[in-house]
C-alpha cells in the first residue's frame, strides 16, 4: 500500500517538472504578459501576418486582475460595396484574457461570455515597454499561427525599438506582413457621435 502511494507521489512530482532535454517545451519566459498589457494607454497592432479586411485595430484596457484583463478591441474594417468603393465600418469587441501563472508569457483570449478564441504568447518586448511581438494561436480554427507586431499608442509616433521589428521579421520568415497602423488610425479612438 505504501510502495504504491509513494509511486504515485513520485510519478506527480516527476511530471511537473521540466526534462532537461531539448525537446521539453520552455516552461514560461522572463516576458510577461500581464505586464506588458497592465496600461492605460491603448495598445496597436502595427504590423501582422494576418491578411484580412481590417486595416486599424487597437486594444484598450477596461480593468485588469490577478488572473484576468477585460478589454475593448477597436479595429475599422474594409467592406467592397460596388466596384472600387469601399465603406469603412468601426466594430468594438468586448473581450478577456486569462492569465496563467506558470506561463506569465500568455494569455487565453475569450469574449465576455467565455467562448474561446485564440492564445497569445508574449515572445518579445522590449525594456521600456513600448512594443512586443506577439504569436496569436486560434483555439477555433486550424491553421497556422499568426505574428503581432504591438505598439503602445505612446510610442506609436516615436521610432521603433530595432529589438522588436527585427524580433518581429526574425519570426515572420517569408511570410507576407500586413502594416495595419497609419497615423489616421487614431480617429478609432474617438467614439462615433
Amino acid at each position: 500500500m505504501h510502495k504504491v502511494l509513494l509511486l504515485a507521489i513520485l510519478i506527480f512530482l516527476a511530471t511537473d517538472m521540466p526534462l532537461p532535454i531539448h525537446t521539453s517545451p520552455e516552461r514560461g519566459s522572463h516576458y510577461d504578459m500581464k505586464h506588458f498589457v497592465n496600461t492605460t494607454d491603448p495598445i496597436w497592432t502595427y504590423k501582422t501576418t494576418n491578411d484580412g479586411e481590417i486595416i486599424c485595430e487597437v486594444d484598450q484596457m477596461e480593468s485588469i486582475t490577478q488572473v484576468d484583463i477585460r478589454y475593448q478591441r477597436l479595429f475599422l474594417m474594409r467592406r467592397k460595396r460596388i466596384r472600387f468603393i469601399f465603406l469603412v465600418c468601426r466594430y468594438e469587441i468586448p473581450l478577456r484574457g486569462q492569465f496563467y501563472y506558470f506561463h506569465r508569457d500568455r494569455m487565453t483570449v475569450t469574449s465576455r461570455d467565455m467562448a474561446p478564441m485564440c492564445t497569445e504568447i508574449l515572445l518579445y518586448q522590449a525594456r521600456d515597454m513600448s512594443c512586443a511581438v506577439i504569436k496569436i494561436k486560434s483555439l477555433t480554427e486550424r491553421g497556422d499561427a499568426r505574428f503581432d507586431l504591438r505598439i503602445r499608442n505612446s510610442s506609436i509616433h516615436a521610432k521603433l525599438h530595432g529589438g522588436c521589428h527585427n524580433f518581429f521579421y526574425f519570426h515572420v520568415g517569408k511570410r507576407p506582413v500586413y502594416p495595419l497602423y497609419k497615423p489616421t488610425c487614431q480617429r478609432v479612438l474617438k467614439r462615433p457621435k
